[in-house]
């Protein structure tokens, strides 16, 4: 059967692309290898307790907020439930405890209590990063053609080339001088995967606004709700999802523009265009049956620099988590104010010393844990190196020791965790690479540096007529919100070679 669109892989870019699509009267088989939808964002069960796999926040789902317009406009958001989210987050520093209230004129007002002497220097930071969001926003909602508003960047957005020039460091210093106020500001660097001497400035003012400057909010059940029911409104649309069903070959005319794709079971199935939200590297390096195009993308990406793994563990308690000391949903230790450090840590594997982002899923959904416990999800970065190379007895005491030593740093802010503990899961880089496919169980995608961000990340248009990319590697850039725009701005693509 011939199609007008075959997506490979049904994680959040994958899914909001068919949705699009599917509303717009087009042909759309999605085919994805795993069970269930969601990608590394979906959700799992043990013992009672309901477990977010990887996803700590969503954000911009409050409403009027970006996915959540455009999960209304295509009908999911009538198939779920939201939960409002209010003073989300705790950041708690050495000498620092910072409470998130989803709105950067209140982090505005603390900095400058906590540091009166850097007032001008703080109002001069936010007034920069305002005025880049003004020219964010103008230059996302401008209709003219992407080629002219490059041409015009310099004159109408000079703040967007500003900030993609340099990294969150270099950009901040030059505004407030000192350390631990520049360090508060860069808290977030955990949930892009760089510390902010190397993230670039750009991507970061877009997750810094969506992370603590707007209302966001959970979805009851947990966010496997929210990719089930964007699957049941594809198929309502009269289009297809396939789960258990993995591509091995994207078919292409010599390599000039794609034809079918063949899965495991040699099924062969046509498409005029193809969408892909499996890694990179897979695509482009392996799926294509062009021999000098995968070689010569395979010697490309190789050069690209990818973001560091991650080491989750699933805590199921047999307490409320507010019981020993979790006042809001999400707990982040920092254990100094410099990130350097910290980033070192996280590569040398240092786990009682590395930063933590711990969340109670539980307090913002109660039917996620049995009555009267919890659930916690803690993860931290960490380098795959570590870890790919052991033999099997190797590997599970490392993982062992690794989600002890995980526990032991973040009972230091929870006083009787380990005391608490009725479930104990954990996921470390070989699971990220083994269960998502993501090649040296890379979380980010590619890091999100200077040189592999803005404009510089890697296209979503290929040199394979009708071959597009959708996900966390390629543009706009990683966590679910940029795969969300990753996910439109493909559909988009897709319509426009179709017409």
């Amino acid at each position: 059967m011939a199609y007008d669109c075959i997506i490979i892989g049904a994680g959040a870019g994958g899914l909001t692309s068919a949705l699009k699509l599917a509303a717009s009267g087009k042909k759309v088989l999605v085919l994805e290898r795993q069970p269930v939808p969601g990608g590394v964002a979906t959700s799992f069960k043990r013992k009672g307790f309901v477990f977010e796999s990887s996803l700590h926040y969503v954000d911009a789902l409050a409403p009027g907020e970006e996915v959540r317009e455009f999960l209304d406009e295509y009908g999911v958001s009538e198939k779920i439930d939201y939960i409002e989210m209010r003073e989300f987050g705790r950041v708690i520093y050495p000498g620092h405890d910072y409470v998130v209230k989803n709105d950067l004129d209140s982090l505005k007002a603390w900095l400058k209590d906590n540091f009166p002497q850097e007032a001008a220097g703080l109002d001069e930071f936010f007034r920069q990063i305002h005025k880049f969001y003004g020219q964010f926003d103008h230059f996302m909602d401008s209709k003219i053609p992407l080629w002219l508003k490059l041409f015009l960047s310099p004159v109408c957005y000079p703040q967007i080339i500003k900030t993609s020039c340099f990294t969150l460091e270099q950009f901040i210093t030059k505004k407030i001088k000192d350390k631990k106020a520049r360090a508060i500001i860069g808290s977030i660097w955990g949930f892009i995967g760089l510390p902010p001497s190397q993230v670039s400035a750009f991507y970061f003012l877009i997750v810094l606004r969506g992370c603590w400057g707007a209302k966001t909010a959970y979805v009851k059940g947990g966010f496997s709700k929210l990719f089930s029911a964007m699957v049941e409104r594809i198929r309502e649309y009269g289009s297809e999802v396939r789960f258990n069903t993995a591509v091995t070959e994207i078919i292409t005319e010599k390599g000039r523009r794609v034809k079918a794709v063949r899965t495991e079971s040699r099924e062969e199935l046509s498409a005029k265009v193809i969408i892909s939200n499996a890694n990179c590297l897979d695509t482009l390096a392996k799926l294509i049956d062009h021999d000098a195009l995968k070689i010569e993308y395979a010697k490309k990406l190789s050069s690209l620099q990818k973001s560091l793994s991650a080491m989750t563990v699933y805590l199921g308690l047999d307490v409320p988590a507010s019981a020993i000391g979790m006042r809001y949903p999400l707990l982040a230790v920092n254990t100094g104010y410099d990130h350097d450090e910290a980033f070192r840590c996280c590569l040398s594997g240092d786990l009682g010393r590395c930063n933590l982002a711990a969340i109670d899923h539980s307090q913002l959904d109660p039917g996620l844990a049995p009555a009267g416990k919890s659930t916690i999800c803690v993860m931290t970065l960490t380098n795959y190196a570590d870890w790919q190379d052991l033999a099997a007895e190797e590997y599970a005491k490392k993982k062992k020791e690794a989600a002890g030593a995980i526990v032991a740093h973040l009972e230091k802010y929870l006083p009787g965790l380990s005391g608490h503990i009725e479930v104990l899961e954990a996921g470390t880089p070989k699971t990220m690479a083994r269960y998502a496919l993501l090649p040296e169980g890379a979380v980010y995608g590619f890091a999100e540096t200077v040189a592999q961000s803005s404009i510089n990340r890697l296209p979503q248009k290929t040199k394979i007529k009708g071959l597009f990319l959708t996900g966390a590697w390629t543009s706009p850039g990683c966590g679910v919100h940029g795969c969300f725009v990753s996910g439109i701005e493909a559909a988009d693509l897709a319509l426009k070679s179709l017409r």
